[in-house]
């Protein structure tokens, strides 16, 4: 009786500890795209390519947690956070471009002394 009732307390454990893990993943993808989205993600062309993949994974994931489909719901969630990273990236490398093109277009404008 009690080892049943010890299987029976780790199944329930182990259940609740394997939804928590997507919905980690899905709430830390989230957050990501959020970024993305803040730094002006959808108006570099490199990076919104990669910012609505992101959000198209997002919900993707969402289904699959609730479809019970942990396990591609975190794969999917993980996905999603690599791809919203990507915008991200994209765009920081956009901004520090544009920031080296103006420094040289000021440096060659400067009067040499």
């Amino acid at each position: 009786m009690r080892a049943t009732f010890i299987s029976l307390a780790f199944v329930f454990l182990s259940v609740g500890c394997s939804t928590a893990a997507p919905r980690q993943a899905l709430n830390s993808s989230i957050d990501s795209v959020k970024t993305a989205e803040k730094l002006g993600a959808a108006q570099v062309p490199e990076a919104a390519k990669a910012l609505e993949a992101a959000k198209h994974e997002v919900a993707w994931a969402r289904a699959l947690l609730v479809n019970r489909k942990h396990e591609r719901a975190r794969l999917m969630a993980e996905r999603a956070e690599s791809d919203a990273a990507l915008a991200i990236a994209l765009v920081r490398a956009h901004e520090a471009r544009r920031a080296a093109q103006q420094a040289a277009t000021q440096g060659a404008a400067a009067p040499n002394p």
